[in-house]
Order: structure tokens, then sequence, then C-alpha cells
């Protein structure tokens, strides 16, 4: 963001000077009009590279949990409502705040809402911490005037993401630790112990079966080629991450992510539910339905539903209702699409995206639970299956060990 110095009007005729913080001159314009001002003359303010790096200097090397901006948002909507100033909550709460480099941030923030700024504003200046979403809803809420209950809403909303995520986190953490150990244990044993009891075979003269042959080949094959295959893992590796810097590389992955056996259908409804509840937020929270629904998009972690979200919002610009809007994209269950008819209907819109990604919470929390209890036994089986035959091959020998030691004597 840019940081712009105008001279302004207000809605009672008192001139004022002050900065904000936009994409673009004409962005800031249309924030201050809708904000009630009258624009007389707007600049661009550009910063020395030093003036940047000490802006940037609390964030550097600060590590910001998900929770801790939670139950800053939390107390901080706890002091707002009580009656406290912002600027004596913000520095109340930044001398309490144990991370450094939190503390630092809240305290900038606070020095510039106490330099005239608006809360969104400072809280823009610090993306790395405060998201978009999380900015755009502070700033609907300064515009209504309704800052202590959209800071409520915001307490809710991240709780309620946070929990998801922590569930699926912890569900896939033990599959994921067996999968790493038995990738390490097949790598132990093709590269250390297959070839040390290969050796042994081959000093003794011993007649091979068919399986221990076959392990002891591909053992050499991949003994022989080890540094390769770890140059074309480190490759894969980069070429995700070049196609993830891409809008087109970016959607052909999310669309395989939606398509993989087992885990997409659980993506889908994971981001199906967390685009759903960011758009209900934003639209309870007084976001016009268009740039709430390009923003849930941007944060959704998915192209494909950011493409339908865009694709929604130019639909609903043109004149298109939003269901019909929602259900053209054939991404979103028609349960979706039903309920913002009824909302639509009932001027209840945010009330019904909560209360279906509330629903696509529950049937994520239970599909992940099937899938965990489906997969643990299954990787359990698979890992040792695939261990106690190599074994098994490579000790196969060993019943005709006598005969192998008679002929060598």
């Amino acid at each position: 963001m840019a940081r712009y110095e105008f001279e302004a009007k207000s809605m009672h005729g008192a001139r004022m000077t002050n900065v904000v913080y936009a994409e673009s001159a004409e962005a800031a314009v249309d924030n201050l009009h809708r904000e009630g001002y009258v624009v007389l003359s707007i600049r661009e303010v550009r910063e020395s590279i030093r003036q940047r790096l000490s802006a940037a200097k609390p964030l550097f090397g600060a590590r910001v949990s998900s929770a801790a901006i939670t139950l800053f948002t939390k107390q901080l909507a706890a002091m707002f409502n009580a009656g406290l100033p912002v600027i004596r909550a913000l520095y109340g709460l930044a001398r309490e705040e144990s991370n450094k480099g939190f503390s630092e941030t809240l305290t900038c923030v606070a020095t510039d809402v106490e330099g005239g700024e608006t809360l969104s504003n400072a809280l823009a200046k610090h993306s790395s911490v405060f998201s978009k979403v999380y900015v755009s809803m502070v700033r609907s809420g300064e515009r209504s005037g309704t800052l202590g209950v959209i800071l409520g809403h915001l307490v809710k909303y991240m709780h309620r993401t946070e929990t998801i995520k922590r569930k699926v986190k912890a569900a896939m953490t033990y599959p994921a630790f067996v999968v790493g150990f038995a990738v390490l244990a097949t790598v132990v044993l093709m590269v250390k112990i297959v070839p040390l009891m290969a050796g042994i075979y081959s000093k003794l003269g011993a007649d091979l079966p068919g399986p221990t042959r076959v392990v002891i080949t591909v053992s050499q094959v991949f003994a022989a080629n080890f540094w390769w295959f770890v140059l074309l893992l480190l490759a894969l590796v980069f070429v995700y991450q070049m196609m993830r810097r891409t809008p087109a590389g970016r959607f052909t992955l999310d669309s395989w992510k939606l398509r993989l056996w087992l885990f997409g259908p659980i993506l889908r409804k994971v981001v199906i539910a967390k685009f759903l509840r960011t758009l209900g937020v934003l639209v309870e929270s007084g976001l016009p339905i268009i740039d709430a629904l390009e923003l849930a998009g941007a944060t959704s972690g998915n192209e494909v539903v950011s493409r339908a979200a865009n694709e929604i919002a130019r639909q609903v610009s043109g004149g298109s209702g939003l269901a019909s809007g929602f259900r053209s994209t054939a991404i979103f269950p028609e349960i979706v699409v039903q309920m913002i008819t009824t909302g639509e209907e009932t001027g209840r819109l945010g009330e019904m995206l909560s209360t279906v990604s509330d629903h696509y919470d529950e049937q994520v929390e239970s599909s992940v639970e099937g899938l965990a209890s489906l997969i643990e036994p299954l990787l359990i089986v698979m890992v040792g299956g695939l261990i106690a035959i190599m074994l098994v091959a490579m000790f196969l020998p060993v019943f005709h060990l006598g005969g192998a030691i008679r002929n060598t004597m």
C-alpha cells in the first residue's frame, strides 16, 4: 500500500490534513468519499529506504500466532465496549503483550492512531500480522459506527477458523508421522541393510530366491541413483513453488487437490466452509457484496474458489442474483445455493451463510475423524507389510545357508 497525504473537508465544512494508506490515489479518494469527506487535494508521499526499514523493523523476526491475534482482538473488543478509548487500549495491550515483535507492532499501530490515522489504516500497514479480512472488517466497523460489534464478530470468526484448522492438523499429524517413518525406514533398509546382507550372501555363494534377488536389484538401483532421486525430489518441490507463484499454476494445483482420492472431498468442504464463513462475516459487517465476494475468494486459499468468487461478483455487478451466480459456477453444492436464496429473500444473507458454513464445519469434523480412523490402521498395515516383505525376502536365503556353507568347505 502507498501512503497519501490529503486535504479535505468534513461533512460539517471543517478543513483537515491527514494521511491515508491505499492501493492507489483513486482508491484513497473513494475511501475518503465513503467516510463523508470532500477531497480537495491528494498526493503520494514516497518514503525513503531508511524510513521503510524503520517502519518494518517490528516485524523482522516476529512470528505472531493466530491465537495471539484472536486474544488481542477479544481484549480490544472488551475494552472498547467498556468505553475505553482505542488509543489507551492499544497502548495497554502493547505493554502487556509478551511477544516483543507483536508488542512493537501494536505500539506502532497506537502511535499511528494517535497521530490521526484510522485504526484500519494503521492495521493495514502491518499486513503480515493483520489480514485483509481483518482490516476490511475493522474499516466497515469504523464507517458504520459499530466497531465494538464488528470486533466481536472477528473474535468468533477467528476462533471458529482456528478450531477447524487445529482439528484437521491434529487428525493428520499421526498419518504424516507414520508415512515419514515408513519412508525413513525404507531408505535405511535399501541403502544400508540390504547391501550388507547381499554382500554376505555373495561371499557364501548362496542360491538366492526370486524375492531376494528382486529386493537386492531394487536396492542396487536405488543406492546407485540415490542423489539423483534427491535431486528429482528437490526439482519437484521447486516446480511446485514456481507453480504456486502464478495464477494459472495455482489453479492447476488446487484443481488437482480437490480431485485427490480420499482427501479431495474433505479439502473441498474445508475450502467451501472457509469461503462461506468469511463471506458471511464480511456481509454482516456491512461490506458491499461485490467487495465481500472478491475478498472472501482471495483469502479462501484455493484459486478455483477464488476464480468462482470473482465470476459471481462479475455476474452480480451485471444485475444477476447472487444465488444464480453461485449455481452457475458448478462448484458449490445445491444446499449452498438454496441457503443463499433464502438469505436473499429474507434479508438475512449473512446469517444464512454462517449457518451453512457451520454445517460444512460439522461435515469436515466428522469426515476427518472418519478418515483418521480408517487411514491409521490402513497405514500401519501397509507400512508393516512393506517392511515385513523386505525383511522376509532378505532372510529367505538363511534357510538354505547350511547347504551353501557345505559347498564352500
